[in-house]
């Protein structure tokens, strides 16, 4: 069973006829325990793709799209499955603005994360019991913040934050973590320990991390895979230490036709689809 499974997402946004679609026809397969990053420049569709994952954004209602999560439709045709909420239980996410709710406590905002397991007259209630605290604070552990457990979340940095986020996933006991833009608004010792943190539980726990960036010395350092786009389209897809400079440039560089990096092993993509950038 693969983690993630696209075929042929579309999206558009603007109901104009000759509109431009964000994501053009993604086909895209990743495996349980990959960590993948997806890179490209500003507005080539990375964070539209991971939203579609969740089915927080729906591909367009006359295209094929079909988006599976762990082996559950997630949303075909741009219409979501009945049983979303099922699979949303499985799925972490981690937000460029953390989502945390200020007025909480750390503690609490982490046992947010078990509310999917949790009836929901306690829920409501926010009644939790000792076991499920003491996961709280375990996955607090897990991210270097156990200490910070009764602060309320507005006085931690951003960088801690962001990690007090990631232990929300593992109390949701997530199966997939989706991390968009996790270190965008951080400084590099900050982004640093994000990005161990999330390392660190996909080697650890076998959980499968995908996570947006700009910050392409990141996606060397700490993912095995990176799936890049440009202009809604999968121009790379491959073991990240197959992503070379040139091709790097190229992907980032001018809007002009550029010649097709040479070089690029034919494993990279199916159907001739290489980082021929125009």
């Amino acid at each position: 069973m693969t983690a993630i499974a696209l075929t042929g997402v579309t999206k558009t946004f603007s109901r104009e006829r000759d509109a431009s679609p964000v994501l053009k026809g993604i086909d895209l397969i990743i495996e349980p325990g990959d960590m993948v990053a997806l890179i490209g420049p500003s507005g080539s569709g990375k964070s539209t793709l991971m939203r579609h994952l969740s089915g927080l954004t729906l591909a367009d209602r006359n295209s094929q799209g079909d988006v599976r999560v762990l082996g559950r439709s997630i949303q075909r045709q741009g219409r979501l499955e009945r049983d979303i909420r099922q699979s949303r239980a499985q799925i972490g996410h981690v937000f460029q603005q953390f989502n945390l709710v200020g007025r909480l406590s750390v503690m609490k905002n982490v046992l947010i994360g078990g509310l999917s397991r949790v009836p929901s007259r306690r829920g409501l209630l926010g009644w939790f019991t000792e076991s499920e605290k003491r996961a709280a604070l375990d996955a607090l552990e897990r991210v270097g913040l156990r200490e910070f457990a009764l602060k309320r979340a507005t006085e931690l940095s951003g960088g801690q934050q962001q990690r007090v986020a990631i232990a929300r996933a593992l109390m949701q006991q997530a199966r997939v973590i989706l991390a968009d833009e996790p270190i965008a608004s951080l400084d590099p010792e900050s982004s640093r320990r994000v990005m161990q943190t999330l390392r660190d539980i996909n080697q650890r726990d076998g959980i499968t991390v995908v996570v947006t960036l700009h910050q392409v010395d990141y996606a060397q350092q700490y993912c095995r895979r990176a799936v890049a786009l440009r202009q809604g389209e999968i121009v790379f897809d491959d073991q990240i230490n197959a992503l070379n400079e040139t091709q790097i440039r190229a992907l980032y560089g001018s809007d002009q036709p550029v010649t097709e990096v040479q070089n690029i092993p034919s494993r990279v993509l199916p159907s001739d689809r290489r980082l021929a950038l125009a």
